[in-house]
């Protein structure tokens, strides 16, 4: 049966968790302005909850988690040896590239102003909910066995994009990612913005704590050792 924790200390009372669970396990305490796990036994282990949950103080175990595994990349490959049919990404050229990162750049910037708008000092959880969510998109992470070989997975997924170096450390309880390349450097540059300290750098750092977090099963907090020309992030397990 489906294990369902709810921290009350970080809970902000935003209902979010009771409005979205399907058999409805949560209730309001309106007494206490708190979320409630008044019905554990009826809980599915959806994780709908988990997920949507601002705060991430709500916690579910014991559950058999479901993976896309149409997403994994050698099954990709496979169903393309079958069609005989190349794949959108290998026929573009550089000029479609170009403007497909100018219009990213937009998007991105737009993001991060309504997202500074609409949360605040929210932002943060934002950004790990996102990297958590984006993670059941990229299932072959999770046929890594060892930490060391979810890193080099994720190093094939960014290429490009975000190139890093990791080095595990304290059994995994401790990584640091070097990015001598990331694609927010140009887009924050290009915007006037100050490496490290726009928006969108530290909705990423989160992001990426958050799909390292979901990958590895561990919560961790963030510490930028580097920022600037090459950005260096170093994630620390919480106990």
């Amino acid at each position: 049966m489906p294990n369902v924790v709810l921290n009350e200390t970080g809970c902000r009372d935003c209902s979010l968790c009771v409005d979205i669970c399907p058999t409805k396990v949560f209730d309001r305490d309106e007494g206490r302005s708190k979320a409630l796990v008044a019905r554990e036994a009826d809980c599915i282990g959806c994780t709908s909850c988990q997920y949507i949950c601002p705060s991430r103080c709500i916690q579910v175990s014991d559950v058999a988690l479901q993976r896309p595994f149409f997403r994994i990349e050698e099954n990709a490959n496979l169903v393309k040896r079958l069609l005989q049919k190349q794949p959108v990404s290998s026929v573009l050229t550089e000029a479609d590239l170009a403007e497909a990162l100018g219009d990213v750049s937009v998007r991105l910037l737009a993001l991060s102003e309504s997202v500074t708008e609409t949360m605040g000092r929210g932002q943060k959880a934002v950004g790990r909910k996102a990297g958590a969510l984006a993670a059941e998109h990229l299932p072959e992470m999770y046929e890594g066995v060892t930490i060391e070989e979810v890193l080099s997975r994720m190093q094939r997924r960014f290429a490009g994009a975000f190139d890093f170096e990791p080095a595990v450390h304290a059994g995994g309880a401790e990584i640091v990612m070097r990015f001598p390349k990331c694609g927010m450097h140009r887009v924050v540059t290009q915007a006037g913005g100050k490496v490290g300290d726009h928006v969108l750098c530290l909705l990423f750092h989160e992001y990426w704590a958050g799909l390292v977090g979901a990958f590895t099963r561990k919560n961790f907090s963030i510490e930028m050792v580097e920022t600037g020309a090459s950005c260096t992030m170093k994630l620390v397990a919480r106990n």
